[in-house]
């Protein structure tokens, strides 16, 4: 007895079903979207980078700092005191003040007026 391999209800799905038609540009927007996603990922990795690498260079810095400050702060303490003895006095370091915000002022404004105008020098 010969087996039956075909359905008629099966073959009238098969005709009946639609075929899904997609974009001619699919795999292109598809590697888009996966090249974008690595972007992201990779922007992440250099971002944890980054954090890692500035919490290990501050923890440096500071222990570097405070081993100095214990070896040295017998000499640390002379060296203050004789910087604050020539010092310069208020009334001198009052006279400059107005030329000094007057600078940081117009180097700001500077700042500002070169990325309005686009300039890259």
């Amino acid at each position: 007895m010969k087996e039956v391999t075909t359905d008629k209800g099966l073959k009238k799905a098969a005709g009946r079903r639609t075929q899904i038609q997609l974009p001619s540009n699919f795999s292109y927007r598809t590697m888009l979207r996966i090249c974008e996603a690595e972007y992201l990922r990779e922007k992440r990795r250099e971002k944890r980078i980054f954090i890692a690498w500035a919490i290990t260079v501050s923890l440096m810095i500071i222990g570097c700092l405070g081993y100095l400050g214990w070896m040295y702060s017998e000499q640390i303490l002379r060296l203050w005191q004789l910087l604050k003895n020539t010092a310069p006095s208020a009334q001198h370091v009052l006279f400059h003040l107005p030329m000094v915000i007057a600078l940081l002022l117009l180097g700001i404004f500077n700042r500002w007026l070169r990325k309005q105008f686009g300039s890259k020098s």
